[in-house]
């Protein structure tokens, strides 16, 4: 509902700077309007695919646990592709959150940074977690399929990966939903150990002081967390490669990455 209420708020400024612009002879309402309905177009994608069927991350029974590892942004994905995992709740040994703060390089502001508040649930299982992994990892080559529409023919994916292994027997949920990260884990107690919260902070923002090896580890993990564009920007400044070479340079990152 706030991402509507949002987005209803642009679409309202657009028709309002569109009005006065008309009605009031004030030509900067058009350019602002314009601007506006720019915003009001992209973001209209992440607004309604909210309210698609496939938009959920963890559903809980009696027996364990769905988790949703496809972003609902990328819902247009064929809908017959795995998608979900299930663990039984024998196969949880603990769950915690861990809350993050990452600082990275703002790409649309030079020589500034951009900083991320992120909460996670952090599952550790039991037993054989190598099919999981290789969902993960062929979650993350799926390509976007081809759509004709009214200006031509598009592809639209989105580096959205909600879902990771941090190390072989650990499962980790970013959660950005509704309802929060401790009513899950509270669901989850009679069932597991919830081990204590951690904070952690990573920064992408001091590559230059790394040696290469460490550079290229820190892009890696950028463009495993879909930060692309943030991982070209970084590329760039470090190696002083074109836009072209950046992309390559990040693309090969995220085959490794899947491999």
């Amino acid at each position: 509902m706030r991402a509507l209420i949002v987005w209803l708020a642009g679409f309202a400024a657009t028709a309002a700077f569109f009005f006065n612009a008309y009605t009031q002879k004030w030509p900067p309402g058009y350019f602002f309007g314009l601007f506006l309905l720019l915003f009001v177009l992209v973001t209209l994608r992440m607004v309604t695919a909210r309210f698609h069927p496939s938009s959920w991350l963890v559903r809980m029974n009696e027996t364990g646990i769905y988790v949703q590892y496809r972003s609902y942004l990328n819902y247009q994905l064929p809908a017959d592709d795995p998608s979900v995992v299930f663990l039984s709740l024998g196969e949880i040994a603990s769950a915690r959150l861990v809350k993050e703060h990452v600082e990275t390089p703002d790409p649309a502001k030079p020589g500034a940074t951009q900083t991320q508040y992120l909460r996670y649930v952090e599952i550790e299982l039991s037993g054989d977690t190598a099919l999981l992994v290789d969902a993960l990892q062929a979650e993350r080559g799926e390509q976007a399929p081809l759509k004709k529409r009214w200006y031509g023919t598009s592809s639209t994916l989105y580096r959205d990966y909600l879902v990771t292994m941090t190390a072989p027997t650990f499962l980790r949920i970013r959660w950005d939903v509704v309802p929060g990260a401790h009513k899950f884990l509270d669901a989850l107690r009679p069932y597991t150990v919830i081990a204590d919260p951690v904070s952690l902070t990573q920064d992408f923002t001091h590559l230059k002081s790394l040696n290469r090896e460490d550079q290229q580890k820190q892009l890696r993990e950028l463009a495993a967390r879909g930060q692309t564009i943030t991982a070209m920007y970084a590329a760039r400044k470090l190696y002083g490669c074109s836009l072209g070479e950046a992309k390559e340079l990040v693309d090969s990152m995220r085959e490794k990455v899947r491999r």
